[in-house]
């Protein structure tokens, strides 16, 4: 079944936690009539499980455990009420125990999930922590469709960075980018390279549509 829904997250912070940054896009009506929630999950691969609360599996190797929850271990209840497509931005902070977690060792699995009934998965990502002591990591680099290709960086920048686009012949589109309230702080055309200048620290979202409808998002962050 194909997947509506799109998952874009970055993790700011090192080795003792920071902060979960995650963009859900929903291209149309889902159709749901519950709860949509999102999960996100640092887990730890090849875990040494310590102390009684591991019962008859302490001292033994885990191939992955949970070890915080940056949106809370029951989840963030999100909702979707158009125009499509719409997307949800959503955040929290995580705290990690660098005498027990292994930072290269740390992945994120993130989820969006119907909380009830069928709990269907609408969609999943899974990414790896940086492994610097300030270190962002974003899916700015996975593929993105062959239709239309959106590229931003240096992420992350200290205000200045460069936004390129390139699309199909014959289509046109816009790029705008966003501050996390949802202002558009800039907007050019699509199909090349710009330049854009923010002052204030934070994360921002650029979105790049199409005269087809084609929607791409990537996320920066600008730092100090």
């Amino acid at each position: 079944m194909p997947s509506y829904v799109s998952i874009d997250a970055d993790m700011i912070g090192n080795a003792t936690g920071g902060t979960g940054y995650y963009s859900i896009t929903a291209e149309q009506d889902l159709g749901v009539s519950g709860q949509i929630k999102v999960w996100s999950v640092v887990i730890q691969d090849n875990f040494i499980a310590a102390g009684t609360g591991w019962g008859g599996y302490t001292g033994m190797e885990m191939m992955w455990m949970p070890v915080a929850f940056p949106l809370g271990a029951a989840g963030q209840v999100i909702s979707f009420t158009g125009p499509y497509p719409q997307t949800v931005n959503v955040q929290g902070n995580y705290t990690l125990n660098p005498t027990i977690h292994i930072f290269n060792n740390l992945k994120v699995v993130t989820y969006v999930q119907i909380s009830g009934g069928t709990r269907e998965v609408l969609n999943a990502n899974h990414m790896d922590l940086p492994d610097t002591a300030t270190g962002v990591y974003g899916d700015e680099a996975a593929q993105v469709g062959e239709a239309a290709q959106l590229y931003v960086g240096p992420n992350p920048c200290q205000g200045q960075f460069t936004v390129s686009s390139v699309l199909p012949q014959g289509q046109t589109g816009t790029v705008s980018v966003y501050d996390i309230s949802g202002r558009v702080v800039h907007s050019f055309p699509a199909g090349g390279t710009s330049s854009a200048v923010i002052e204030e620290t934070g994360l921002y979202f650029v979105r790049m549509t199409t005269s087809t409808g084609l929607v791409e998002n990537r996320q920066i962050a600008v730092v100090r």
